[in-house]
């Protein structure tokens, strides 16, 4: 579960969005920041039963990554400093693998995984496996399990309107070769990740996904 304290601080960050607020929170911030840590280790822990990507990994300290709180306002309108959420990954593999997510964020927490807008490099090969055996993957995404926590499916963010070059339009499995990223997520309430099941909630959602991230 998480500790609700860790809501009550993102809430007040959000309202208190300014580097005065956080310096003079910092040490109940970096409190939380580790136990959110400690979590996802143990979570991904877990997961290494069920994945043997992640089990052949699990001692890299590069398999759970927690991601900076600090925004990069570079090229954005809103340059408020802080997200406001705490965020990570367990990860499969290098830094274009397949991974398990959660970002925990008050009214705004979610569970998923896979590859998100990878590069040419990352994506082609994965649209030619797609043309070579989409059935495999649509019996994938079609398993109860999956459909039971991912009712909507994939995630069809930037995908593409039209076939990609090299592909027909009347490919049997265009809908798939038309995905930019191959994403799945579910929400969670507050209430839901403040609870003693919670854990096993997330290793449900995150077993139900391990097929994808193992075909990707």
């Amino acid at each position: 579960m998480i500790n609700p304290s860790t809501l009550v601080f993102l809430s007040q960050l959000a309202e208190n969005n300014d580097k005065d607020w956080f310096q003079a929170h910092k040490e109940e911030y970096k409190t939380l920041a580790k136990e959110f840590t400690e979590f996802l280790n143990t979570i991904a822990a877990q997961v290494a039963h069920f994945d043997l990507a992640v089990q052949r990994r699990l001692n890299d300290p590069k398999t759970v990554k927690v991601f900076r709180i600090y925004k990069d306002t570079r090229f954005s309108k809103d340059k408020s400093p802080y997200k406001t959420d705490f965020s990570g990954a367990i990860a499969t593999g290098g830094a274009t693998s397949p991974v398990y997510y959660l970002r925990i964020e008050p009214g705004n927490s979610l569970a998923g995984g896979g590859i998100y807008m990878p590069p040419p490099d990352v994506l082609q090969p994965i649209r030619e496996k797609i043309d070579e055996d989409y059935g495999t993957l649509e019996e994938i995404l079609g398993q109860p399990k999956f459909t039971a926590m991912f009712p909507t499916g994939l995630d069809r963010e930037g995908a593409l309107k039209t076939a990609p070059r090299g592909y027909s339009a009347d490919h049997p499995a265009i809908d798939l070769l038309r995905l930019k990223s191959f994403v799945a997520s579910r929400r969670f309430s507050d209430a839901e990740i403040t609870q003693a099941g919670f854990s096993d909630q997330l290793l449900q959602t995150y077993e139900a996904l391990s097929p994808l991230n193992g075909y990707l």
